[in-house]
């Protein structure tokens, strides 16, 4: 019995029956992400300061992890999927403070111990017109995914079964609550990005 492939043949089934069971919202999902490709292809790569190689390679980095996430929810795999957008959203903060703060780009392209400020610091240094509450309640439930918490621990349990009896769930099934949450949360922060994005490539 090859183990890997016995999970990835059901993986692959999960991502299947969740493209039958929502296929416009999958569907919204991929157009969106595709957009986000589209607009590398057409806009101008020619810029060459540390601070425009840093944002667009920020927004490369996005591109691709929202295509992983996007991947791993149609497989079945949630809370991975959830854990990848805290990334998007940290690229974004930096995306946005770089905008402010040009001579720190050289941090994202040299190999140096220092950093770009946390998150949090990130946040309070931007100057822009957002919900700044709102958004570290955001990264507050984002981080929920990456760290050891209910919200990434209590899908892998399981009474369907046998309500008398607890199971802990491993691989992969479709679960539409879950399928829906993540989903959302892709939805928002590709439309994000594509405002962001809609800044440089404004075709």
């Amino acid at each position: 019995m090859n183990t890997w492939k016995e999970f990835d043949r059901e993986a692959i089934k999960v991502d299947k029956f969740t493209k039958d069971q929502e296929p416009v919202l999958v569907r919204l999902l991929q157009d969106a992400v595709g957009l986000f490709a589209e607009a590398f292809s057409i806009g101008n790569n020619m810029a060459t300061s540390d601070t425009a190689i840093a944002k667009m390679s920020l927004l490369s980095h996005n591109f691709a992890t929202l295509k992983c996430a996007v991947d791993l929810a149609l497989r079945g795999y949630y809370s991975q999927s959830n854990s990848l957008i805290r990334m998007v959203y940290e690229n974004w903060l930096a995306f946005h403070y770089l905008t402010i703060n040009p001579n720190e780009a050289r941090l994202l392209l040299r190999r140096t111990s220092k950093r770009l400020p946390d998150p949090s610091k990130m946040l309070d240094a931007i100057s822009e017109d957002i919900d700044k509450n709102k958004l570290k309640q955001w990264y507050g439930v984002l981080c929920c995914f990456a760290h050891p918490h209910a919200a990434g621990i209590l899908p892998q349990i399981s009474t369907d079964i046998n309500p008398e009896e607890t199971s802990i769930h491993y691989g992969t099934t479709f679960k539409k609550n879950l399928f829906k949450a993540s989903a959302y949360k892709i939805c928002i922060w590709t439309g994000i990005m594509l405002d962001d994005i809609g800044q440089w490539v404004h075709q």
